[in-house]
């Protein structure tokens, strides 16, 4: 309670010298006479204001994951005392006079900065930024658990003494859960802490296969590969989303030309849907411009797509050319099934029937575009495709992402890929 009260003590300090720097940045030292009393008359209320909302989004928490988890919730809170200041000193306005505009403004970022690292530093100091992981089960998971977590090792017999906890970050589950009442408070555990629940290595290989069969109880499968920091997956999410929205309003125009071009030069939807096996071995609905006969794959099954495919129709072949076939899967990154960059999703029947096509392949969402695709080509088999593909989940982040996107472009109007 001390330490919380000091940390709150410390932070109104900021506060009040954050609104003070604000005022230097917009006048310089010579303040005009009408601009500053606003502020030396409701100062104490602002505190209270930003204190309070401090506290409320969880800032004086005792104990937090990540560095990044402070950073929101200083960012958040921030936000919020701003509009709730503004809305204060217009409010009285007519009493202490006009409060520049501009100084809340500056204030805001200076105020995020000077409270995240100030309380980034004094919680590091006394280890409350730190992750509360708990291994369930014997195995191995040194590659999985950050050196830098607080861990706990526990027996799947013991996975009820968790509920005793007052949180849990992370849940490493190193054994295979046979028992269904073990699995079903797995699962509680999870919701009730919202915690992420991993798997190692093996236990992930040995459960995929029935996942991808549908044979498996396992209603969250959370993977150890590939997953990256809060910060990381955030930035990945926002680069797809924006990315996306703003290709598909470019290419509005050109994708409804595009089907009515389909439609006229061959019986059959415009829009081809196919199922394809995602994340953790999920199913979804890939779609994609059509660019072959309609019901292609009665007449051979289903076969890998390769050059000079003779069920490709004209202007499907120009379409598979220009890439413009692929357009619509933005709709699948935009409902997050899909990544903009990933190992492509291939249909059911070629998973099961590829080793090299499963285990840790699956553990990231399939993409649009990826390693594979920018450096090889279209018919490039499973045994080579891994290669690829392994090489991003290891090494997958935002610039990482951003690079291949970036890539894809001249790959595009060289012909080449996939």
């Amino acid at each position: 309670m001390i330490f919380r009260f000091s940390l709150i003590i410390a932070n109104a300090l900021l506060i009040n010298l954050g609104f003070l720097f604000a005022f230097l940045v917009r006048y310089g030292l010579n303040i005009p006479d009408v601009t500053f009393p606003p502020y030396k008359n409701s100062f104490v209320f602002l505190t209270l204001i930003y204190v309070g909302t401090l506290a409320a989004f969880g800032v004086y928490n005792n104990r937090f994951k990540s560095s990044w988890d402070l950073f929101k919730r200083v960012f958040s809170a921030v936000f919020l005392a701003i509009l709730l200041s503004v809305a204060f000193v217009y409010v009285f306005r007519t009493r202490w006079g006009a409060f520049p505009t501009s100084v809340f403004a500056i204030s805001f970022f200076v105020n995020v900065f000077l409270i995240f690292k100030t309380n980034q530093l004094i919680l590091k100091a006394r280890k409350k930024i730190q992750k509360q992981v708990i291994i369930l089960g014997d195995g191995k998971v040194d590659a999985i658990v950050g050196q830098k977590a607080n861990v706990e090792r526990k027996r799947i017999d013991q996975i009820r003494e968790l509920l005793k906890y007052h949180a849990i970050d992370e849940i490493v589950v190193s054994e295979r859960i046979t028992n269904a009442k073990h699995l079903n408070l797995l699962l509680y555990l999870e919701r009730k802490f919202k915690a992420d629940v991993l798997f190692s290595p093996l236990v992930y290989l040995e459960l995929l296969p029935e996942i991808i069969n549908g044979n498996s109880s396992v209603e969250l499968l959370s993977t150890f590969v590939g997953k990256r920091s809060d910060l990381d997956e955030f930035s990945i999410t926002l680069l797809d989303i924006s990315i996306s929205l703003m290709l598909l309003i470019v290419a509005a125009i050109p994708m409804l030309i595009i089907s009515i071009l389909v439609k006229l030069t061959s019986r059959g939807p415009a829009i081809y849907k196919q199922e394809r096996v995602g994340k953790d071995g999920k199913p979804f609905t890939l779609y994609k411009f059509r660019t072959m006969v309609n019901d292609a794959e009665k007449m051979v099954g289903p076969v890998l797509a390769k050059q000079g495919d003779p069920r490709v129709t004209k202007i499907g072949r120009i379409l598979r050319t220009a890439r413009l076939d692929e357009l619509p899967q933005l709709f699948n990154i935009l409902r997050g099934q899909m990544s903009l960059v990933g190992p492509r999703p291939e249909r059911a029947h070629f998973v099961k029937l590829h080793k090299a096509l499963q285990g840790l392949r699956l553990a990231i969402k399939p993409g649009l575009t990826g390693l594979a695709q920018i450096r090889s080509f279209y018919d490039l088999i499973p045994k080579h495709k891994i290669r690829y593909d392994f090489l991003y989940i290891q090494r997958r982040s935002f610039g990482l992402n951003l690079k291949i996107i970036l890539q894809t472009i001249p790959v595009i109007f060289s012909k080449k890929g996939w």
